[in-house]
């Protein structure tokens, strides 16, 4: 069991409903001198609750007073503490996420940040796919996969359009849409530079596109939403996400530069409905996980985005997938 320590910085008046508060969730609690606003609540508990620890938190002390509250990973304790009984319907009232939606947010927002480290990783990532689809090398795709850059924009923005944070949604679409545009340009250099076999297995397969693939981009979707609300490590299902984002597009622009106009649109088109699936997923898992607002009055404008968001990204999947119907 994943260990966390919560760190209530809260007033003299308001540190005994911290302590109760944290109590409920944790056997292993205590208040000392100090701190941003002059006492300090910490408590040991699973990592699966840290989020419902943060919600109460808010909810009981807030508009009460000063609450500054710390989220730090633990590695040990001794004694250990007991498991954690199952979430009662109370705390599910708040949040189905295992992780507080601040360590959500802080885990996905530097993933909408368009810089030369994310470009960097673009062109790397760029240049091991396009090994490995041109010499038929499944572990080099593999390899590209496991960079997966694109992985945090689309993360980025549907968790911007569940929250409502407008922002973070507009910098996570420039960022994926420049991701994007990068890797198929360098792939056509790639692909002029390597040199291109449309029938190889690796980059023919590409180049077919199906229904079924659109449920392998919905699945890598809920895979890495889910990634970042129950804390499991984001990279393994940032190779399954990159299955469904970084080969196409590599696998597009090296066509391109082969002159295989109708291949490289079709894997084009893969590209295209994969990213849509990937992020409707996405979307609806962060709903699920009772990803929202803290703040109430933000409550209308994050529900409004959600719901455009999922009009908007269902109404592309049904068309890119009639797309791919007709034509196959």
């Amino acid at each position: 069991m994943a260990l966390k320590i919560i760190e209530a910085h809260v007033s003299p008046e308001l540190a005994g409903d911290a302590q109760e508060t944290l109590a409920e969730l944790s056997q292993q609690v205590w208040t000392e001198d100090g701190g941003h606003f002059g006492h300090i609540v910490r408590a040991v508990l699973g990592s699966e609750r840290s989020g419902v620890a943060l919600d109460a938190l808010h909810e009981r002390i807030a508009d009460r007073g000063g609450l500054m509250v710390l989220v730090q990973p633990l590695d040990a304790v001794l004694p250990r503490p007991l498991a954690s009984k199952s979430p009662n319907r109370q705390e599910h009232l708040h949040s189905a996420a295992a992780v507080s939606r601040e360590e959500v947010y802080a885990s996905i927002a530097d993933g909408a940040k368009l810089h030369r480290h994310y470009l960097s990783l673009v062109v790397l990532a760029a240049i091991v796919a396009a090994i490995g689809l041109s010499h038929d090398n499944t572990a080099a795709v593999i390899g590209a996969m496991v960079v997966a850059p694109l992985l945090g924009p689309n993360m980025a923005l549907a968790l911007g359009l569940v929250l409502g944070d407008l922002d973070l949604a507009r910098r996570a679409l420039v960022t994926a849409s420049v991701g994007f545009a990068f890797t198929l340009v360098f792939a056509v250099l790639l692909g002029l530079v390597l040199g291109v076999d449309p029938t190889t297995p690796e980059l023919a397969s590409r180049a077919q596109v199906g229904v079924w693939d659109l449920v392998l981009a919905l699945a890598a979707g809920c895979a890495g939403a889910l990634a970042f609300t129950t804390g499991a490590p984001t990279y393994l299902t940032g190779v399954m996400v990159a299955v469904a984002l970084l080969p196409p597009t590599v696998a597009c622009g090296m066509l391109l530069s082969a002159g295989e106009f109708r291949s490289a649109l079709s894997a084009l088109l893969l590209a295209g409905g994969n990213v849509t699936a990937v992020t409707l997923a996405a979307i609806l898992t962060f709903v699920w996980r009772g990803m929202r607002p803290r703040n109430w009055w933000l409550a209308d404008r994050a529900r409004n985005s959600a719901r455009k968001g999922i009009g908007i990204f269902v109404g592309l999947l049904i068309v890119l997938g009639a797309i791919i119907y007709l034509a196959g």
